[in-house]
């Protein structure tokens, strides 16, 4: 468990601050809410590809 929750807090990590970078970039303002709505919809679908993974490859 302590690698998956590594792993799940470097992804959080990295896609967080490209996502600041980008925003900042592109629009130059930052907005707690729109983070937050990328941040949950990022680890939800993090989430959902690793059970979708871990069913493809434990049916074989």
């Amino acid at each position: 468990m302590s690698l998956r929750r590594n792993l799940y807090t470097a992804a959080f990590i990295g896609g967080s601050l490209s996502y600041i970078f980008n925003v900042l970039a592109f629009t130059g303002a930052f907005d707690v809410f729109r983070w937050f709505v990328f941040a949950a919809a990022f680890l939800g679908f993090t989430y959902a590809f690793e059970q979708f993974i871990g069913w493809q490859t434990d049916s074989a």
